[in-house]
Formats: C-alpha cells, structure tokens, sequence
C-alpha cells in the first residue's frame, strides 16, 4: 500500500471510518470522513463493526466480517488490506489494518493513531483476542475516482485571496531587510580593510552616516513589516474563523451528536497554526532563500573553498532533518489529538458537574481528568525531547560549520588571500546564510504541522451543510400547517437494529395528539425527524395532505413549529433574552406582553428581577418547572403552527403542570399539538392517543 493512500483519525473516535477511508483509497476510490461517519453510525462512543461493514456495502464495497480463531487460516486466506477489531491495554476498544500479508510472525499493521508498526505474534495475540476482522473487496458498484487535493486548494485560496497584497508587502520588506544586513556586512569589511587602514576620515564619516540611515532604515522597516503581519494575523484569523464557525453552525444536527464538544473547539484553535505557518513561509522563507543564495555567491567571490565549507550546511542540515522530520512530526499528532482528548474531558466534566456532585464522582473524575492531563504533559514532554535533541544537534552543525569557516578565514589571511575586513564579511555572512539553511531544513516540519491542523479544519469545513432547498423545483412554501400525515414510517441508526418499524398517525389542527410509549421506544426520534434533524428511512410524511415534508425548506418548516425538548438549553442571560433569542429590543416587550396573555407572568415575575433575571449557565438559577415554562414561553414566542412537546411538563408541580395543561386546551384551535408522555393521565386531554411499541403505532384512541 501506498503510504498517501492511509488517512490518520482526527478524532478519538474516528479510528473505524480512518481505516475504512484507507481501504477505500487503496482500491481507487474515495470519500470523506464525515460520509463514512454517518454511514457507519459513528457516535461519540466509536462504531460497530456492523457499522463500518454497512457503510463499506453502501460504497460498493464486498464486506464480510469474520471471527479468526486459526492465525494460521488468516495467513493463507484474508485478503489484504483488512480491518482487524483490537483493544488496546485491555480497556480501549480500536481498529487497525493488516495492510499486507505477514511476513514469517511479522504482522503488517497500520494503526490510524500512530502510523505503520510491525506486530508480532504475541502482540497480535494480545491485543486481537476477539478474532473480529472485516474483509473488504471492490464489488462491481465501487466507484474509483482520482484522488486530489483541488477543493482542499480552492477552499485554501478562497480563504487567503484577500491576504496575498498584505502577505507581497511584507515578503518585499523582508528583502528589503535581508538586502540591509548584507549591506551592514560589506560595509564592515570595507571600513577595516580600507577607510581606517588608509586614514580615510571624509570617507570614515560618510560611510557612518550612511550606515546609521541604513540601520534606522532597517529598524523603520522591520517594524512596518511587523505591522503588516500582524495586520495579516488579525484578519485572517477573524476570518477564517468566521467562515469556519458560520459553516460549523449551519450543519446537521446529526454532526454534532457524534461529535465531543471539546473536539470541535479544539479545532476552532486550529486556526493559528495555519496563520503562523502562512507569515512564515511567505516571510522568512522567502527571505531564507534569498540570503541562502546571495551569500552563496558572495563568499564564493571571496574564496571558493570557504564557499564550499559554507554550501556544506545544506546537506549536512538536510540529513538531520531526514533523521527526525518523521518522528517530530508522528509526536506533532500525537500531541494535538491528545490536547483535543483531554480538552473533551474537561468540557464533559464542567458541563456535568451536577452530575457528578449528586453521584460523589468527584474524586473519579479528578483522577480520569489528572490521567488525561498527566498523558497531554507526557507527549508534550517527550515532543519537547524530541524537539531540544534536535535543537542540540542543530547548535553543533551551527557551531563546526562556523569554527571551519573561521579557522579557514584565518589560514587564508595567514597566506595573504583575503584581508581581516574581508574575513568578518565572511563570518557574518556565513552565519546568516547558515542560520537560514538551519530554519530552511524546518520548513517540512512546520508545513507537517500546519497540514494536520488544516486537515482537520477541513474535515468540518468540507461537510455538506443542512439541506436549504432554494430556487429548485421541489421547494414547496406553506401558509399555514392544517394537518401532519405520517404513513409507514421507519427508522434506524447505521449499525444498530431497526429503531422505527411502521410508524404511522395523524396530526391535526385544532387538536392534540398524545403519543405514549416505553422508554427507548423512539418517541423522541420522531420528533427528531419531524424537525428535520434526522432522515427517515422509508415512508412520508405529508403536510396538509399533499406536502412532502422532505420538499419544504427546513428554515423554513422550522419557522412553522414550537419546540419544548426533553433537555432544554438555557443560555447564560436574562429570562427575556431566553424566551427571545435574538435582539430583545426589538422583541423584548413583544415576549412580556405575550407572557401576560398567556399567564406566564404569575411565574416569572416572582424571580428575583423578574423577566431581566440572570438565569446563569445552563439555566443554573431556575428549576426544572421553570426551565420548562421557560421553553414553552420560547416555542410559543414565535407563533408556532405546530407545537412538539417532549414530556413538557414532567418537571412541574401539579399546579404549574395544570396550568400547562389548561394552556394547551386554550391554545389548540389555533395550533397542531403533538405531544409525548408517559404520563396517562395527562394523556388524556388528548383528542387522538396512539402508543409506539415495537417501533410500531397503535392508536388507542379517537375523538
């Protein structure tokens, strides 16, 4: 197998659908990611080798997973590439691929986190104890395509385009500086080898003149060149962060619930390292290269064998870097894919600190999250090793390079080839020239590095966003919602059992609707799907009869309804901001005298300032009712043709719950009302109930 052709996981639980993208690139097709994610029902948990073996089918892929009980009858009859299923330390579930058949006991591995390893038959044995392998052969419908990196290069561009006179501008200044400290140099020689030998004192004064100019010159510019890329830093920046986080949020619902929170925001970081790497190379290397190759022919014009002895930090310098571009680069990885581990941890951990709090799991999270940390510090440490060894062995080159070319100069004096001027030109040229070459030979690190954080970038960046139909066909506009027919409906997550099986019942304006049904049982998916966040299966779903709910735009079906979910998001602010989401001084008086009307204001307006009550962080100042009548208030703000209501009153006191209740009957001839209970007895304020057992509807009873 090619090395191109294997992709590493960006995230932790990414391993499977790494190792699929790899086989899939190695027959000559390709896919993304986040494809292989949804297809394979990737969660934030990992996926199944169920999963993996569905998506593979779907690509045109012969999938077949066995359990290997004989290493023998592996050896002589898998094809290779195969996806083996491990556990690494006896704790962490993972895939790798056998990339090529054993050699002898030698086993052929590539693992998605750390790169190509041989195994031998004891690590085998040790960590594939389940046998589990997934066979993977091009079926007739696999698709090769030519693999390349143009939209990567197009979304790149499009992102730097306003950049590139800002980045020109500081690259000619950065020569314009490397041009000054050459001049700095022959100047010197000049001044010992001529003006005060010869007792040349107009001259003396006016080279010092012109030397001052020149290096007040050469302060003046390094700091405009300074500003521009400081300039060139904010703006890009901001920028591509605004692209990316734009992006971010209008895609699928399903995107984020496979993804941990401290993931993505890691990636949103990922942006200075691609800045840093653009100033540099479009500064400092060009100017490397440019003092590189000036210097060159200026010692050359001194002395041809000093010039060699200075050429020879390119090779030498090269070589080093051979020696630990790769293992710099593998710890690069490792480190930034376990900054964005620990990082999800500690989000997870502060988000649920009531959780843990209530079950006296502080001292274990204390401990996962010191362990997460403790191994972040240990690969940071041992790129900082890796690193200062390197930096060690950077010096010595540096210092013999320069000892040789000083040692040399002084011979050549000695023999009366070149002056005492000259040989200071020389030595000041030659160590620019060396200390160029030395952070020429880091390029490939820094682009490694930057090519991982891009990557990464990408992978989000490149996910189709939420399906807006616009200015096609099939876009079908609704007034008003009279009527939600749901026929045959099924549903089920890649990689997992038929969720939904035949799922059928009417919604009605003027009504509502109750849908009861054991825990598990998928109610809560069918709200999902009526709003757009998941795709059914098979079946459809009419609006007033005759609209497809797939050919209405989801801004604008999401305009139509009200939602209250079973876990309610409460943004750190006021009450009134919450209910409004958006300018309150637009909106804010507009939400009061709804909530008068309604009869929210008996409750908010006992809150300590009322409807300007900071509510905190995840709603930390309110209870579970008031969390609720909060949503109810936010879903009625905004005139809803439908309303879902997902257990909307099972944190409420009986009061406040009959107050709800009472609500619903004085709001429904205006509205749709779907609602989900397991209480009966609240259920039967409802015109029509049906129960979801199975994955199946029963209705139970009618108006």
């Amino acid at each position: 197998m090619k090395p191109s052709v294997f992709v590493q996981q960006q995230g932790e639980s990414d391993c499977g659908v790494a190792c699929l993208l790899s086989v899939i690139r190695y027959h000559g097709g390709d896919a993304s990611l986040e494809r292989l994610r949804e297809l394979s029902g990737t969660s934030i948990q990992g996926t199944s080798l169920l999963g993996l073996q569905q998506a593979a089918n779907i690509l045109g892929l012969e999938a077949e997973a066995f359990e290997v009980e004989d290493l023998e009858v592996f050896r002589q009859e898998a094809t290779f590439p195969c996806i083996l299923h491990v556990v690494i330390d006896e704790k962490l579930e993972h895939y790798v691929i056998a990339h090529k058949p054993p050699e002898g006991d030698i086993f052929n591995i590539f693992d998605p986190a750390n790169g190509f390893e041989t195994w031998n038959e004891e690590k085998l044995h040790l960590v594939w104890k389940s046998g589990a392998v997934l066979m993977l052969n091009p079926s007739e419908n696999f698709e090769r395509v030519p693999q390349g990196n143009k939209k990567k290069i197009e979304w790149f561009k499009n992102i730097i385009r306003e950049d590139t006179p800002m980045l020109i501008i500081a690259a000619v200044l950065g020569i314009v500086l490397a041009a000054l400290g050459m001049a700095t140099a022959i100047f010197s020689q000049k001044l010992l080898d001529e003006i005060l030998p010869k007792h040349q004192t107009q001259r003396l004064w006016l080279g010092m003149g012109l030397l001052a100019v020149l290096l007040l010159a050469r302060a003046g510019i390094s700091y405009l060149r300074g500003f521009f890329l400081l300039r060139q830093s904010r703006d890009f920046n901001s920028r591509m962060m605004d692209d990316f986080y734009d992006k971010l949020l209008h895609l699928p619902k399903t995107f984020f619930d496979t993804r941990k929170t401290g993931e993505i925001i890691t990636r949103l970081n990922d942006t200075r390292r691609i800045q840093a790497v653009i100033s540099y190379l479009t500064g400092n290397v060009v100017i490397d290269v440019l003092v590189l190759l000036v210097s060159a022919v200026f010692i050359f014009s001194y002395s041809i064998t000093i010039g060699c002895v200075a050429l020879l930090s390119v090779p030498l310098f090269g070589f080093l870097i051979w020696r630990y571009n790769d293992r710099i680069i593998k710890h690069q990885k490792a480190v930034m894919s376990q900054y964005a581990s620990t990082e999800s941890h500690f989000v997870d951990a502060i988000t649920g600190i009531s959780t843990i709090k209530a079950n006296n799991k502080e001292s274990l999270f204390s401990t996962v999250g010191r362990a997460y940390y403790q191994v972040f510090q240990q690969k940071s440490y041992e790129l900082g090793t890796l690193g200062n060894r390197y930096g060690l062995w950077n010096e010595v080159l540096n210092a013999s390079l320069i000892i040789m070319i000083l040692s040399l100069s002084a011979y050549s004096i000695l023999q009366k080839e070149i002056k005492i001027g000259e040989m200071m030109a020389i030595i000041s040229i030659a160590s620019g020239m060396i200390g160029s070459v030395g952070r020429l030979a880091t390029t490939n690190i820094q682009l490694q590095e930057a090519k991982v954080a891009f990557e990464r970038m990408y992978e989000f960046a490149s996910v189709s966003p939420e399906k807006i139909l616009e200015n096609i066909g099939t876009n079908q506009e609704i007034a008003t919602i009279n009527s939600i027919n749901i026929h045959h409906l099924s549903f089920h997550f890649a990689g997992k059992s038929q969720l939904l099986k035949d799922v059928s019942l009417t919604i009605n304006k003027g009504e509502i609707t109750a849908l009861l049904g054991e825990v598990g049982s998928g109610k809560s998916i069918l709200l999902q799907i009526l709003q757009k966040f998941q795709p059914y299966e098979s079946g459809e779903i009419l609006i007033n009869g005759n609209i497809l709910l797939k050919n209405i735009a989801s801004n604008t079906w999401r305009s139509k309804i009200g939602v209250v979910p079973q876990e309610i998001k409460v943004f750190n602010g006021t009450l009134i901001d919450n209910i409004v989401l958006g300018n309150i001084i637009e909106g804010g008086e507009k939400a009061i005298s709804l909530c008068e009307t309604l009869g929210f204001s008996q409750f908010f307006e006992t809150l300590p300032q009322g409807y300007l009550t900071i509510v905190g962080e995840e709603g930390i100042n309110l209870s579970g009712g008031q969390k609720q009548l909060l949503a109810l208030a936010r879903a009625l703000y905004h005139k809803p043709n439908l309303l879902l209501l997902d257990e909307a009153t099972s944190a409420m006191d009986s009061k406040t719950e009959q107050f709800v209740l009472g609500l619903l009957e004085k709001l429904k001839p205006n509205l749709a009302i779907l609602m989900i209970t397991h209480n009966k007895t609240i259920a039967e304020i409802a015109d029509g109930i049906y129960e979801l057992e199975n994955g199946m509807t029963y209705q139970t009873q009618t108006v």
